[in-house]
């Protein structure tokens, strides 16, 4: 039994001991000097982005409709034998009776 337990602690270290060396290589950035880009075109985006935040111009705030029910009728019905109903105006009541013009 301890030989398996062994093992299997041998294995994780060796699995994480590979992605350690995965992760580093993946995150190496070339040397400054070695990129053919000028210093000018390297930065331009990062200067565009702060003139347009410093201009002073807000982004419009876009809003999303809030959400409605379009087309899909519902009815409750609750233990008391009331039917629940929502008016034009918005409003809820109950009612007793099955047919109403906005409860179907």
């Amino acid at each position: 039994m301890a030989a398996i337990a062994s093992s299997l602690i041998r294995q994780k270290r060796q699995a994480r001991e590979s992605n350690s060396d995965r992760v580093s290589a993946s995150k190496r950035r070339p040397s400054p000097s070695k990129d053919p880009r000028s210093l000018c075109e390297r930065h331009f985006l990062g200067v565009f982005s702060k003139v347009r935040f410093c201009s002073g111009k807000k982004r419009p705030v876009r809003r999303r409709p809030e959400p409605q029910l379009k087309g899909i009728v519902t009815r409750l019905f609750s233990q008391q034998g009331f039917y629940l109903q929502m008016q034009p105006d918005g409003t809820i009541d109950g009612i007793k009776d099955e047919n109403s013009d906005y409860s179907e």
